[in-house]
């Protein structure tokens, strides 16, 4: 909805200054400085004006959580939760870091660049397409371009894990598949997901660094071919031909474009959300007993109990009740 009403020049903040208020102050008090009293009644000639039904519109994030447990998603839609977690507050910290030292570029500017065939590092660059009958939209951490040929695909996580996971895999894919959509050549396009500690700042020393590495692995030598298994739920990772890197302040793993793994991947993700499937749940009892929806007793396929990690407090507002869960504290 905010991206209609920023279209349709309701909002005309820039669409990157709304997702940064999510992170840093949540929904209601984003929502509150957005829906002043001015702006009421554009936004309602808006809401009752006649519209097309386009797609369903997912993020590509929310497109990557399918690959961890996909009855989370469904959830997700249909309750209002919170998780409160030291791993999100690092990763928003994260990225709120490099969005403050990104040196803003207008729309006009990026398009005469890559009409003149000059390279381009774009820092949270927003990204969408219609793909198998879904509008998929997100914001790409780094996207380094030259001209209309897409060289890498950078996504930043900030975890105390180093370790590579199926959603950070479609997330990266996701992107590359959206900027073919675009029109941009991505037959050479290179994939990286680096993993840096809780709290870690990105500077652009840093992020070029990362970039530097990406680069250097394949020049040394990186194929694209995978195995995959021919029918069932798909494994990201399965086949997956990946370098990695261990610099003492991040993990890299870094693999080629391959359409036809995206393919099979984001056409068992989108065959959710056209109504071609149920949602699938995970069957990792792990993760189960993990689950934040599972603790606020809202999954009715879970495979395990919550193992008891989560504390739970139910507040009701003006969206309905919000289930608000965070770790326990440990004794």
């Amino acid at each position: 909805m905010w991206e209609a009403l920023h279209g349709a020049g309701v909002f005309p903040e820039p669409v990157g200054r709304y997702y940064a208020s999510l992170r840093r102050f949540g929904m209601e008090t984003t929502l509150d400085a957005l829906f002043t009293a001015e702006r009421l009644p554009a936004i309602r000639r808006f809401v009752e004006g006649p519209r097309a039904v386009g797609p369903p519109r997912v993020s590509v994030s929310t497109l990557a959580n399918q690959f961890y447990c996909e009855m989370q998603v469904h959830l997700a839609r249909t309750n209002t939760l919170r998780t409160e977690s030291a791993e999100l507050a690092a990763g928003a910290a994260g990225h709120a870091a490099f969005e403050a030292e990104a040196e803003e570029i207008s729309q006009q500017e990026i398009s005469e660049a890559i009409t003149a065939g000059e390279a381009l590092e774009l820092v949270e660059m927003p990204v969408t397409a219609e793909i198998h009958g879904v509008r998929l939209v997100g914001r790409a951490d780094r996207i380094h371009l030259e001209g209309r040929r897409a060289r890498l695909v950078l996504e930043f996580k900030f975890s105390g894990r180093r370790e590579l996971f199926p959603s950070h895999v479609v997330q990266v894919e996701a992107y590359g598949r959206m900027l073919e959509a675009m029109g941009f050549q991505t037959d050479r396009l290179l994939y990286g997901v680096a993993v840096l500690p809780r709290g870690r700042r990105v500077s652009d020393a840093l992020a070029r660094k990362i970039a530097e590495a990406a680069f250097e692995l394949a020049r040394a030598g990186l194929s694209a071919t995978d195995a995959r298994p021919p029918s069932g739920v798909p494994d990201p990772l399965s086949g997956l031909t990946v370098r990695r890197v261990d610099d003492e302040a991040f993990g890299l793993w870094v693999f080629r474009h391959s359409r036809q793994r995206v393919e099979r991947d984001l056409q068992w993700a989108t065959s959710y959300w056209t109504g071609a499937r149920t949602p699938e749940g995970t069957m990792a009892r792990g993760k189960c007993r993990a689950c934040p929806f599972n603790a606020a007793e809202l999954c009715a396929v879970s495979k395990a109990p919550p193992d008891g990690r989560y504390a739970v407090r139910r507040t009701l507002g003006r969206f309905g009740v919000t289930h608000v869960v965070q770790p326990a504290a440990r004794r």
